[in-house]
């Protein structure tokens, strides 16, 4: 009786690693946010969105929507620590200290409230910090008010689905 309770529990054990190592998987930044969902936000068809693996030790994982037919896009980009190269994370890096580092390099940043852990809009896009992730949503020219309320009607759709 002891032994089947030892397996027992030892079967529970594996599966609830096993578990959260699926949970943990590879994030698709596509899987995010529907084409049609971008076709509403930007008020015109896109293409397909296009998933790209930067392939950098940073594990950066990218999704595209571009416009048929103006320049218009939507582009998500996702870090995170669990994807980073074990050297990488071995000298110390993180999602957080890379969102970190870029924020400060940042001119001129300014702060957004109420989004994530924290968040700013500057070059590139608006800079959020959720948890152990760092995201940035770029919707086009920075310097146009209402690419940052884009960015954060996104922001408002993506957010919860991680």
């Amino acid at each position: 009786m002891k032994n089947r309770l030892i397996a027992g529990v030892f079967i529970l054990f594996l599966a609830v690693i096993w578990g959260t190592a699926y949970a943990s998987g590879p994030l698709d930044p596509c899987g995010l946010l529907s084409k049609e969902e971008v076709e509403t936000l930007i008020g015109e068809p896109v293409k397909n969105p296009e998933p790209k693996d930067s392939s950098n030790p940073l594990g950066q994982k990218l999704c595209l929507y571009s416009a048929v037919s103006s320049s218009r896009l939507v582009q998500i980009s996702i870090i995170r620590t669990a994807d980073m190269a074990p050297g990488v994370r071995g000298h110390g890096q993180s999602a957080p200290k890379v969102y970190n580092t870029t924020k400060e390099m940042l001119d001129p940043v300014e702060h957004v409230p109420g989004i994530g852990d924290d968040a700013c809009w500057g070059t590139l896009g608006l800079h959020i910090l959720k948890g152990d992730m760092y995201i940035l949503i770029s919707v086009g020219n920075t310097s146009k008010r209402e690419n940052l309320e884009l960015a954060r009607r996104i922001a408002g759709l993506v957010l919860p689905r991680l």
